[in-house]
């Protein structure tokens, strides 16, 4: 009996171009996933208001010495930031990052005290759009003060910058 192996080597080649097409479609994906850095200012701009309004707050309640000169001098000590960058793109003669908080009483909206820390030169770029500007995100709460019952709205504004790592 007399064996036909065309059918055999036509399957084969066949089986050789769905491998390279396969293999192609992988070095496609992993290419265009890894191919641009992630844009994770947003997500930096969020934890630096959370870890803010966490120092600031107590289950609802403003912090004792909050609305104190020594907690305004010492913010950053006082609630455990750290702004230093690493060294790249020139970021250690310039602040990647700013906030800003601002006390208003609730009832007669009078701003009652402000803190602001990092490079104050960010803000100036705050609600232009493009890719060399900062994200800025601006958040309220409210909270009780404990001893005398006054309410304050706070808003916070966090600024982060990264342009040159996360915006290409």
């Amino acid at each position: 009996m007399i064996k036909n192996n065309k059918g055999e080597k036509i399957i084969s080649i066949y089986w050789f171009v769905i491998l390279f097409i396969v293999a192609a479609a992988v070095v496609y994906m992993v290419i265009s996933f890894y191919g641009e850095p992630y844009d994770i200012r947003e997500l930096e701009a969020n934890a630096l208001t959370n870890k803010v309004a966490m120092c600031l707050s107590n289950a609802g309640y403003l912090e004792e010495g909050v609305l104190g000169a020594d907690f305004k001098e010492n913010f950053i000590e006082r609630c455990s930031f750290n702004f230093e960058t690493e060294d790249i793109y020139g970021w250690g003669e310039r602040g990647q990052y700013y906030v800003e908080i601002n006390f208003y009483d609730f009832l007669t909206d009078q701003k009652n005290s402000t803190i602001k820390t990092g490079n104050e030169a960010l803000k100036t770029d705050c609600g232009l759009e493009g890719k060399g500007f900062p994200f800025c995100l601006e958040r309220s709460l409210y909270l009780l003060d404990g001893e005398k019952n006054h309410k304050y709205q706070i808003d916070i504004l966090s600024i982060v910058r990264k342009t040159e790592k996360n915006v290409q």
